[in-house]
C-alpha cells in the first residue's frame, strides 16, 4: 500500500514486473510510459505491464493498494528496477 498525500507527486519508476493498483481512497491519476495517462478513483483496477514507466499524482489524500508478479522473478533472479526512469 502506498499512501500519496493531496498534491504528491511520485518519481518516475520502472520494474520488470507487471503491477496491479486498486485505489482504495482519493482519486488521481497514473502516467504509464510516454503516453498513457490513467484518471482513477476509489475501487478502479490498472495495471502498469513490465518494464513500464509509471508515475502516480494525488489530487486528494489517497491510498493505492498493489500488488504484482516481483517475488516470483526474485526467487528465479529476473527481477530488474530503474529508479532513475525519466
Amino acid at each position: 500500500m502506498q499512501l500519496l498525500p493531496q498534491g504528491f507527486s511520485t518519481a518516475a519508476y520502472r520494474s520488470t514486473d507487471a503491477t496491479v493498483f486498486v485505489p482504495i481512497e482519493g482519486r488521481g491519476r497514473s502516467r504509464i510510459g510516454n503516453d498513457v495517462i490513467v484518471e482513477w478513483s476509489k475501487r478502479d483496477i490498472f495495471v502498469v505491464p513490465s518494464w513500464h514507466r509509471v508515475q502516480h499524482e494525488a489530487d486528494e489524500d489517497s491510498v493505492l493498494f498493489s500488488f504484482s508478479d516481483r517475488p516470483i522473478q526474485e526467487a528465479l533472479y529476473l527481477f530488474r528496477e530503474d529508479r532513475d526512469a525519466t
